[in-house]
């Protein structure tokens, strides 16, 4: 009988597990940023949240409310003794850590649709997807791109591309250019640009690149006859990462010039400009020593 209850209550557990992981899948309808890494996906996913929170927070404010603050701030008005800096220092470190945990168990509390960021499964290795409640996930990659270019600071270790991802739909082309035709709309009706296609594929052989290159191209020279195609350096990149049985769209502006999104090469850029630099300094040395000795 023992036996029997514990093979009961392990496929219960294993099929509520189940229901889980069906909630936490990629899914058509959603939208947010698609990540890679090098094997180490736990540590992507820690890197990830940790910068997508900092810039977010920077850009709309922090989710959580002020409550605890106007507590402690009471709390240290009222309190008229004097107090040595030591123990002040500890007391403002204990506040630090108190609200940082309350800020955790009150995002870990929220349902999983309303927390700003939460990592799917997108059933492929070193591919992860951060679905998201922001209206604009270009907007905060914009953000996260550009300060690194600028600073060329290392922010990540493990998180390798972070591609905003404005649609996702069913991996058919039907599907796929009623979806791309409603958001290359806003990107390419107005003023002509130059534009080029990139186009991935994961765990499908259904969905193929000429098609969708093709299809998509179609649809862009329709918006303004003045839009052309510029493999090298286009104005705007429109991403197409095909995921089994789902398709994942966006525009990218600057795509080669942010490293096609590799936050890792966008900070050691400046490394190989200077390197490139140094050995032009040397070769101009060793021209000028020779000219110096003849």
């Amino acid at each position: 009988m023992d036996v029997q209850k514990r093979k009961k209550h392990y496929y219960q557990n294993n099929s509520n597990n189940q229901k889980k992981r069906k909630q936490l899948s990629l899914e058509a309808g959603t939208m947010g940023f698609l990540c890679t890494c090098n094997f180490r996906e736990k540590d992507c996913v820690r890197d990830a949240y940790k910068l997508l929170n900092q810039f977010a927070d920077e850009i709309y404010g922090s989710e959580t409310t002020k409550d605890n603050d106007n507590d402690n701030t009471k709390v240290s008005i009222a309190n008229d003794d004097p107090v040595s800096d030591t123990e002040q220092d500890n007391e403002d470190i204990s506040t630090a850590l108190n609200k940082e945990i309350n800020e955790l168990k009150a995002e870990y509390a929220k349902p999983v649709a309303a927390r700003r960021f939460q990592v799917v499964d997108t059933g492929v290795k070193n591919v992860i997807f951060i679905r998201s409640t922001l209206s604009n996930p270009l907007e905060l990659v914009t953000k996260i791109v550009t300060e690194l270019e600028k600073t060329k600071q290392q922010r990540t270790r493990y998180l390798l591309r972070l591609l905003p991802i404005e649609v996702i739909c069913k991996a058919y082309m039907n599907d796929i250019k009623q979806k791309a035709d409603a958001m290359l709309e806003k990107y390419f009706a107005q003023e002509p640009k130059t534009f080029s296609i990139v186009f991935n594929r994961h765990s499908n052989s259904n969905i193929h690149r000429e098609e969708v290159i093709e299809d998509l191209a179609e649809i862009i020279s329709k918006k303004n006859p003045g839009n052309k195609a510029d493999l090298k350096n286009p104005e705007l990149a429109v991403i197409v990462e095909v995921i089994r049985g789902v398709c994942l769209m966006s525009v990218a502006p600057n795509y080669y010039k942010f490293k096609k999104y590799n936050l890792l090469e966008i900070c050691n850029a400046k490394e190989s400009v200077n390197n490139t630099k140094v050995r032009t300094n040397n070769i101009s040395c060793k021209v000028f020593i020779r000219t110096a000795v003849f």
